[in-house]
């Protein structure tokens, strides 16, 4: 009985370290640097519980509200329930202050959103005096930004991808100002959707892609312009084809995380579609085109606002949308309601359209633990025209599909 009661006081202490210092896991040296410990680590865990049920629009098999799997041509809307702890993450820190050199700081991120709950690599990086290097959020999208939602791929117009980079930021004369430069790994993640197919392949990338960004500090919040240059390497019929991509995004903060505040972001450029979580991963940042290899413009962005009833409970209601447009495609395939087959559309034109909604209530009944409640709504929509050949006839083909889905998550966040 004594253990017992030993282990209930052990276990209420725990929690109520954790409640009461951010990271419950904490090392340092005893010998220090300008008044500083020399090493200083630390290990923490964001808690992540991630429950959903699907009412409608086919996605009973994405545990996130991945409209881009939103079959148009497809009519299962049977509901589901699932909950999984995948995406709970583990982190590892530690800054050590060399005398001369001054702080390197080491980052470690993981999750277990891997294959079967599998644990996967999500950061990885040090950073020195002005430099980044390893895997971390890349710089073409805006990692201060992430809107207070319980869908772990947040807004499907935002940019968030981690790659492998080499960055070097610094300061301007003006503090308020900081410029950002990086050389980033390739995007290699190509799945070929059935809904939307053009004639092209994936090819292996041969060039790093150059993103560069400058951000200005307000008094609350910050306001942040940056650009991409990517190679883009497809083959079609066995020949390669490469060309440039290029984008610009614009973003910003106003107030401060922990109040109210707004959140927003908007990109756009030609061939830059695999940076949107709407459409990554997708192939459409090229197509052939009747003048030659074209790349696909795209854009997309969304606007949130999260509202603080009371430190503890708070709101936050997200907007978006993204579209891709690809003009005079010589072909191209989708699927046929009706028989559930391809059909090849030749000298055509083709859109993709994503809208979102996004609201939820959040209660922090302590700091560093929090439960919540969603509804997300979305749409998309495909629509198509050209030839189509049947026997021995060209005929004009024109269609319009759109499919809706919802779900409601729910879960909580614990970090310790």
């Amino acid at each position: 009985m004594h253990k017992g009661l030993i282990t209930l006081i052990a276990f209420c202490c725990l929690c109520q370290a954790a409640v009461a210092q951010e990271r419950l896991f904490k090392v340092h040296s005893p010998d220090s640097v300008n008044g500083e410990p020399r090493i200083n680590a630390w290990i923490g865990v964001n808690m992540k519980m991630n429950g959903y049920y699907n009412i409608r629009g086919g996605l009973q098999d994405y545990d996130t509200f991945k409209l881009d799997r939103i079959n148009v041509f497809d009519d299962d809307n049977r509901q589901n329930l699932a909950i999984d702890l995948y995406q709970t993450q583990i982190r590892f820190s530690t800054t050590y202050i060399h005398p001369e050199w001054g702080k390197i700081q080491a980052f470690v991120e993981s999750d277990f959103w891997g294959e079967n709950g599998q644990m996967r690599l999500r950061k990885a990086y040090i950073i020195f005096r002005h430099w980044q290097f390893g895997q971390d959020y890349e710089a073409f999208g805006d990692q201060e930004l992430w809107p207070n939602v319980l869908d772990s791929d947040g807004p499907p117009s935002g940019i968030w991808v981690r790659v492998p980079f080499i960055k070097y930021f610094n300061e301007l004369k003006n503090p308020k100002w900081r410029y950002e430069i990086a050389l980033q790994a390739p995007i290699v993640d190509y799945r070929e959707f059935p809904d939307l197919a053009t004639t092209i392949e994936y090819n292996y990338p041969t060039l790093p892609e150059f993103a560069a960004a400058m951000r200005y500090a307000l008094n609350k919040g910050h306001l942040r312009l940056s650009g991409i240059l990517r190679a883009i390497n497809y083959l079609e019929n066995g020949d390669e084809n490469k060309l440039m991509g290029y984008g610009g995004a614009f973003s910003g903060l106003l107030g401060n995380s922990g109040e109210s505040n707004w959140q927003f972001q908007y990109a756009a450029g030609k061939g830059i579609s695999a940076y949107l979580v709407a459409h990554g991963g997708a192939g459409y940042d090229a197509f052939p085109a009747a003048d030659g290899f074209q790349t696909t413009f795209a854009h997309g962005g969304w606007a949130a606002y999260e509202y603080y009833l009371s430190k503890q409970v708070h709101f936050n209601a997200v907007w978006g949308l993204t579209q891709l447009k690809m003009t005079d495609i010589t072909e191209f395939t989708i699927n046929d309601l009706e028989t559930n087959t391809q059909i090849s559309i030749k000298n055509g034109n083709a859109s993709v359209f994503h809208k979102y909604l996004i609201v939820n209530a959040l209660w922090d009944p302590y700091p560093n633990f929090t439960v919540g409640i969603e509804l997300d709504l979305g749409n998309k929509r495909i629509k198509t025209n050209g030839t189509e050949t049947i026997g021995t006839e060209d005929v004009a083909f024109k269609n319009d599909n759109d499919r809706s889905a919802s779900r409601i998550s729910f879960g909580f966040m614990f970090s310790f």
